[in-house]
């Protein structure tokens, strides 16, 4: 009994899966999508030629990009791009700042509980040492482009 019902719970997802998906209208909603989200803000993407630009969202039409640079707008096909880039803002460099403070203050207050009366030089060290890998997990953490994918592919 068992078997049969995985059988035909195996034949009806064949008979009534999704044979094969529109890009282009999964690529259209994902660049509305990125309109509605990111207008006004900077990006960054490479064009057909192979040239990183790098400018202030101004609108998507249904076959360009509408970019400000250097306040001239300026049109780039987004035919052939499939990811666009979005640099970390200044509340990420916030992030990574507190990262760092939180770091050092971890350092010190566990050098203060493994000795209660710990030298200047061993807490300085200790606390130092805390906030660089504070730094370094903040910015691999918070402070990186995020990547959005605007193609009609679809990954699952």
């Amino acid at each position: 009994m068992k078997i049969k019902t995985l059988w035909t719970a195996w034949m009806f997802s064949f008979a009534f899966g999704q044979i094969e998906t529109n890009s282009y209208e999964v690529r259209k909603i994902r660049l509305e999508n990125f309109k509605n989200n990111y207008k006004g803000k900077s990006i960054r993407f490479t064009d057909e030629n192979s040239r990183v630009v790098y400018g202030v969202l101004v609108e998507i039409t249904e076959s360009d990009f509408v970019i400000s640079i250097n306040n001239e707008s300026s049109f780039f096909s987004h035919k052939n791009i499939s990811t666009v880039y979005i640099p970390p803002t200044p509340q990420d460099f916030y992030m990574v700042l507190g990262m760092s403070i939180l770091g050092g203050l971890t350092g010190y207050i566990a050098t203060i509980i493994a000795h209660p009366h710990p030298s200047d030089s061993t807490s300085l060290s200790i606390s130092t040492i805390g906030t660089v890998l504070g730094v370094v997990l903040g910015k691999k953490t918070f402070y990186n482009d995020q990547k959005i994918d605007v193609s009609g592919r679809l990954r699952g």
